[in-house]
């Protein structure tokens, strides 16, 4: 890839800018609205992902401007999560996030003279019961250096920074060349990790049907033995109702009342008998349910 490309440098302004290059441009330089105490602009849900102070917004504009327009021929195109707050850059069968952020570095703050006697102010205001407001004494003070720091990609990612001896401006057709290579790493590693998906996706399908089908025959062997011990338990109960009514015709104690009780334990029987399936208007009721006081 980077013996394909021709040599990349940084111009000295911008010239046709790309179009997110221009929308950045024109939300970066507003006057006012930046809340960072080094003054960092970043507007990530509305531009692209830029960090940086004022002295090297108009260079890290460019070294952006450059790499889109440098990326355009392999395929790349750029765009702006608004949701997410972040700038992707789409190509190469996948999607990689890349952002230019500026080193800041800070120092404990000491207070000068003045902060030091609006501080005394403060205090002295106490004895004589007129408190005033507690000065804005910063904790910190921050230093832009002006280094900045091109990220590319998260999982796999790639990272360069300015150094003492070269600006990543000096280095782009190298960049442009490694983002490439980055894009298919990662495609790869998403291709693997998909393959990976789709593979125990299917071995976790065949696992849950055996489950099913072996809890599908416990179940099964388990209404065998029911109906069994059911249909078993049924013939022991005509067997004794037999009992009983030859016993009673023998006795000649046959009366209403126990033919009575014999039509009835021989419903019971049948109810019981799996091969018979005849429902007990008592026993296959619902649950009664029992009153509440609250009810009434």
């Amino acid at each position: 890839t980077r013996e394909s490309q021709s040599n990349i440098s940084l111009s000295a302004e911008l010239v046709d800018p790309h179009p997110l290059v221009r929308a950045a441009a024109a939300r970066l330089k507003r006057r006012d609205g930046w809340d960072h105490p080094a003054g960092v602009r970043s507007a990530p849900k509305e531009v692209l992902d830029l960090q940086v102070t004022r002295n090297t917004l108009d260079r890290a504009l460019l070294l952006m401007d450059t790499l889109l327009k440098s990326l355009e021929p392999s395929g790349f195109t750029a765009q702006v999560d608004e949701e997410k707050g972040q700038t992707l850059l789409v190509g190469g069968g996948t999607t990689l996030t890349i952002s230019i952020v500026e080193q800041v570095t800070r120092t404990s703050h000491t207070p000068t003279r003045v902060e030091v006697r609006a501080r005394d102010r403060y205090y002295d205001s106490f004895r004589v019961g007129a408190r005033g407001e507690y000065p804005n004494i910063p904790q910190f003070d921050w230093h832009p250096t002006g280094r900045l720091t091109l990220t590319v990609g998260s999982w796999p990612s790639r990272k360069w920074n300015d150094t003492e001896r070269s600006l990543i401006d000096s280095r782009l057709h190298g960049i442009v060349a490694a983002i490439v290579g980055l894009a298919e790493a990662k495609r790869a590693k998403e291709e693997e990790e998909e393959r990976r998906r789709r593979t125990y996706e299917e071995a976790r399908a065949r696992y849950e049907a055996q489950v099913r089908a072996r809890n599908e025959e416990r179940r099964q062997l388990r209404a065998l033995f029911r109906d069994a011990s059911r249909l078993q338990r049924a013939n022991r109960l005509r067997e004794f109702i037999a009992a009983v009514e030859d016993r009673a015709r023998h006795d000649d104690e046959l009366t209403p009342e126990k033919q009575q009780w014999i039509e009835w334990a021989k419903a019971k029987a049948d109810w019981l008998d799996p091969l018979v399936r005849r429902s007990d208007p008592t026993l296959d009721a619902p649950e009664p349910e029992a009153p509440s006081y609250w009810r009434f």
